[in-house]
């Protein structure tokens, strides 16, 4: 009897940590953005988050494509130690990305302009063209900050 309890036991435990695995692991995304939704009137508008390298080789982020946006650039904003200014200046694509290379998105540094803004309405979708042929479709979520 001693036994069966021991194999029972043992069988719950291993449902347990089987459910644990499958239900309670969430993937890391290897590309997460997101943006403060701009006025309706805004033609321009800034994606922050982190993009990194879903593949195991280096790639080059060839280009991005918005479906409510006409142009996608990579900026850098960085402070001029002289005056204090910060400016922000475009990084021309292709955009280099090593094997396990993460690139953060963010209001101080790195970050996504979005220019000439169409009449569309729904999601922000980002296409992300790599210089492997691979296109990788995000949805941009909207933080309120």
């Amino acid at each position: 009897m001693l036994r069966k309890i021991n194999i029972t036991n043992a069988g719950f435990l291993f449902l347990i940590q089987v459910n644990l695995l499958v239900f309670c692991h969430k993937p890391t995304e290897p590309i997460r953005l997101w943006m403060t939704p701009p006025p309706e009137v805004a033609k321009t508008a800034a994606v922050y988050g982190e993009i990194r390298n879903p593949f195991e080789v280096d790639v080059e982020i060839r280009n991005i494509v918005s479906n409510h946006y006409k142009t996608v650039e990579f900026h850098e904003t960085s402070l001029d130690n002289e005056t204090q200014v910060a400016r922000m200046r475009k990084k021309e694509y292709p955009i280099l990305l090593k094997a396990n290379q993460t690139i953060q998105l963010m209001r101080s540094g790195n970050h996504l302009m979005l220019y000439d803004k169409g009449n569309v309405s729904g999601k922000l979708k980002l296409e992300i063209q790599f210089s492997n042929g691979e296109i990788r479709t995000i949805v941009v979520e909207e933080n309120q900050l």
